[in-house]
């Protein structure tokens, strides 16, 4: 796949933090900051047999929308916790 490659530094807390999310959320670390970064993640080669019926596309955005607000919450209540 060609394409551009973007870097950054993080400290070394920063990315082990952003390792154990990706692990959590059952993504590689490259998808992760993708996402996060609101890009569309690149997902493994099979990912191309993924099809969203027609008309599923609104109640998909709204399960992300509900996955992501549930994800902060969870890491605002881990924050506020440590």
């Amino acid at each position: 796949m060609a394409g551009a490659t973007i870097t950054f530094r993080v400290e070394e807390s920063e990315h082990v933090d952003f390792v154990a999310r990706a692990a959590r959320e059952k993504v590689n670390l490259s998808d992760y900051i993708r996402v996060r970064l609101g890009l569309r993640s690149l997902g493994s080669e099979g990912d191309d047999d993924v099809q969203i019926e027609p008309g599923h596309e609104q109640s998909l955005q709204l399960q992300l929308a509900d996955h992501e607000a549930r994800l902060l919450a969870l890491e605002a209540d881990r924050r506020a916790g440590s």
